[in-house]
């Protein structure tokens, strides 16, 4: 199977098992895993969906503007859909436009910086799995407080790193952001800790520091606000695409047991943490 089929599969997984809603060819024009960025034209997408459903792996959603999809034995219902014309008298505009939202924050992080020789100095170290196929070492991934991190070293001596925080989003606020700060500073003592310690005698060179992680750099991250209250009506999902193909989604989120609805943006800032959150806060400010 070829890479891009590969990271298709995960991109699908990811879209039904983490945002809990069906896919459509819009989710793969331009897409990012484990750091390394694809994308495929309508057609493409069409065929290689064709083969998966052919071999029983995804089933047809439901049609719409398009074909929304999910994989074998997931289901959704197909969403309440806006009426753009009359949009001031739609049943979803009104309830948007009147719902308690919490502040704006940010979820799912990518991040990603270089180290010389990370690669081959962790390559050694019998406790890490290097992937097969994509030469990938694979640092065992730790929660805490619904927080996933992952991180990744790849061939390249590029590492990714990957906070899954959607049901703990970080607010945009002192405290979220102080949270975020944190939460990246224990990642970067425990990477250099992990460096330190696989790195043998034998290596005549000084052993590289982790970049502090000010510098690392943002390379997709999911903007938006939940609702502050609960929500009991029927799931959906609602993609709308503006004049700069950028996708806002609104469906509904399952928060253990409670769902609320949330309105996101995934956007790819490809800046440094710091250069990021500054652009955020200033234009949050504005409003």
């Amino acid at each position: 199977m070829s890479r891009l089929n590969d990271a298709m599969l995960e991109r699908m997984a990811y879209i039904v098992f983490s945002e809990n809603r069906p896919f459509s060819f819009r989710d793969f024009l331009h897409f990012q895993v484990d750091e390394e960025e694809y994308g495929m034209t309508h057609g493409t997408f069409r065929n290689k969906v064709y083969k998966l459903v052919k071999n029983g792996e995804v089933d047809l959603s439901y049609y719409s503007s398009c074909a929304f999809y999910t994989l074998k034995g997931y289901k959704f219902g197909k969403p309440v859909t806006p009426n753009h014309t009359v949009v001031h008298n739609d049943p979803i505009y009104s309830m948007l436009e009147n719902l308690p939202l919490e502040r704006q924050s940010i979820h799912d992080i990518r991040l990603r910086f270089k180290v010389p020789e990370i690669w081959k100095r962790l390559s050694i170290n019998p406790a890490f799995h290097i992937n097969k196929r994509s030469q990938d070492i694979s640092i065992p991934s730790w929660s805490k407080n619904d927080t996933i991190v992952r991180i990744i070293i790849h061939r390249t001596d590029v590492v990714t790193v990957i906070i899954g925080c959607s049901l703990q989003p970080i607010p945009l606020d002192v405290n979220g952001i102080i949270r975020l700060f944190n939460l990246l500073v224990r990642i970067e003592e425990k990477l250099q800790t992990i460096l330190d310690n696989s790195t043998p005698i034998c290596f005549d060179k000084k052993c590289p520091s982790i970049p502090e992680y000010q510098s690392w750099i943002v390379t997709m991250w999911h903007f938006g606000r939940d609702a502050s209250i609960e929500y009991t009506g029927e799931r959906y999902c609602i993609t709308i695409e503006n004049l700069q193909h950028i996708f806002t989604r609104i469906y509904v989120k399952d928060f253990n047991g409670k769902n609320r609805i949330r309105i996101e943006k995934q956007e790819y800032p490809k800046k440094t943490l710091l250069d990021a959150i500054e652009e955020k806060l200033d234009v949050t400010n504005c409003h």
